[in-house]
């Protein structure tokens, strides 16, 4: 799917020519549950597969608790970069999230930019779980 990557893929879509695939992992060694801090890295695959190469302006995320409470985290780009991507390209990347329950959601698009025209679109990124994996037995 991705080439070189031997990760499990959680969730993937495309979107106007652009496949983001997402996998999330629980970090139990850096997680507080009696503080209710959750922390949950994922990595971002991000591949274009457009005839032209496209940048990587904004994100959007939308983070939702197991309480059903939630909350939005927008910016430029992606960990401190707006990636060019170049046609039939790949770019990735991790990050992580506290979660204040062992359950979550998130959901989002980024922003992209073609290089080539200027043109501003949406890519979706997949819903995926964040969820201790204790919980699933």
């Amino acid at each position: 799917m991705f080439g070189i990557f031997y990760f499990s893929i959680v969730e993937a879509l495309t979107t106007n020519g652009i496949k983001i695939g997402v996998e999330s992992d629980f970090r139990p060694g850096h997680s507080f549950p009696h503080r209710s801090q959750y922390l949950h890295v994922y990595s971002v695959y991000i591949k274009n597969y457009n005839d032209f190469p496209v940048q990587l302006i904004e994100r959007h995320w939308d983070i939702t608790e197991a309480d059903g409470s939630s909350k939005i985290v927008e910016g430029p780009g992606v960990i401190g970069e707006q990636p060019i991507i170049e046609a039939e390209g790949m770019h990735s990347y991790s990050s992580f999230c506290v979660l204040e329950f062992p359950i979550g959601r998130m959901s989002g698009f980024y922003t992209m930019k073609r290089i080539d025209t200027g043109e501003s679109f949406h890519v979706d990124i997949p819903a995926f779980h964040l969820i201790m994996p204790d919980l699933l037995n």
